[in-house]
């Protein structure tokens, strides 16, 4: 996710905040120690009602990191990895490198979020202080409450919510995946519209902060739906092809000692491609592509070489011949690159793969199944 800070890695998967976290964290601490805290317990001085307030924010927003270690580790065991987590402003997600393939396994590993949040739910009751309310005791009974709120609303049945997986899950054995996608994508886009309905409603009857946050889930939950439909039509489209079934093999490759002056007029302008791997004899060195030209101004094209601007092999994105075509479509997306190496077990080039093929492809698979 664009925007967003490491912060270690738990049980061997990287966890990161976004920007909006900071934001979250804030808004839910003022929230508490303005509102419920002092509400629950009067009289205290307000650092120790912020102190509350911040705790409250941070240990929710572990509960919802434990929630996404649930779903991470039941796809463990069926061996999905999990690529990291990401806390942010509407909660936390869990970054699987692919979708599970079998109906049971998107089952249990959509069940596992809620089934942590309800056992965190218990937890945190347990861990209540008796006798007179203190601190500790509105501090406990506010996180078993959220935590029960959690476990509810990801349970709707509304795709991408953990309850919107089950019911794909459910319907998935029996109409199959596409059909089943529809269908809980769009109770996604109708619980999205609810949220957002109910959201202006609060807006205009004197409830700004909760018209809003509603305004805010729907809007989430609506882009979610959409971008998880579109998922599963990419992924259907490209089912079964392997990267070396739609790269260009022995792609035209640049010298590394060629200008960058040269290398517009031989190869960019002529041939209208984005990219071309650098070699230097038989050894590749890398890649030089338009975004690498741009950062050369260009009254230096005449005495910058390719090899001083281009990407080095270390940072260049590559991918296998044999991975799967939607796997390389991802790994485009998320480093925001045009095109991939393809490189064998022996580090050696054998192609090019570009966003513009992969396009090419689905377009035409759809095109053939209307």
């Amino acid at each position: 996710m664009t925007g967003s800070i490491r912060i270690g890695r738990l049980l061997g998967i990287t966890v990161q905040v976004h920007l909006t976290w900071f934001l979250a964290v804030w808004a839910i601490a003022w929230s508490l120690a303005r509102g419920l805290f002092p509400q629950r317990l009067p009289g205290l001085p307000t650092e120790t009602y912020w102190t509350m307030g911040f705790a409250g924010a941070l240990l929710l927003f572990g509960s919802v990191l434990v929630h996404e270690l649930g779903h991470a580790l039941v796809a463990r065991h069926f061996r999905i990895p999990t690529r990291s987590i990401t806390l942010f402003l509407f909660g936390g997600v869990a970054h699987i490198t692919r979708e599970p393939e079998r109906p049971s396994h998107e089952l249990w590993v959509a069940l596992a979020g809620p089934a942590t949040s309800l056992l965190l739910a218990g937890v945190f009751r347990l861990l209540r202080p008796g006798g007179e309310p203190v601190p500790a005791t509105a501090l406990m009974e506010y996180l078993s409450t959220v935590n029960l709120l959690l476990a509810a609303f990801n349970l709707l049945p509304a795709f991408p919510l953990d309850g919107g997986r089950v019911l794909r899950a459910l319907l998935w054995s029996v109409w199959g995946l596409e059909r089943a996608t529809r269908v809980s994508t769009a109770l996604g886009h109708a619980t999205a519209a609810a949220f957002i309905a109910l959201g202006v409603l609060a807006l205009f009857t004197g409830r700004p902060v909760d018209g809003l946050w509603l305004v805010l889930i729907g809007w989430f939950l609506d882009q979610g739906a959409g971008a998880s439909y579109q998922q599963m039509v990419l992924r259907h489209a490209l089912r079964g092809v392997q990267v070396r079934d739609i790269m260009t093999p022995d792609p035209v490759t640049v010298e590394a000692d060629l200008t960058l002056e040269e290398v517009v007029a031989r190869y960019f302008l002529p041939r209208k491609h984005g990219g071309y791997p650098v070699v230097y004899g038989d050894r590749l060195l890398g890649i030089i592509t338009l975004h690498d030209l741009k950062q050369v101004p260009r009254e230096r094209w005449a005495t910058t070489l390719v090899r001083d601007a281009m990407t080095p092999i270390l940072r260049a994105h590559t991918v296998r011949p044999e991975a799967p075509a939607y796997e390389a479509l991802a790994r485009m997306a998320q480093a925001g690159v045009g095109r991939l190496l393809v490189l064998d077990t022996a580090g050696d080039l054998v192609g090019i793969l570009t966003r513009s093929d992969l396009l090419h492809l689905i377009r035409l698979r759809s095109e053939l199944a209307d």
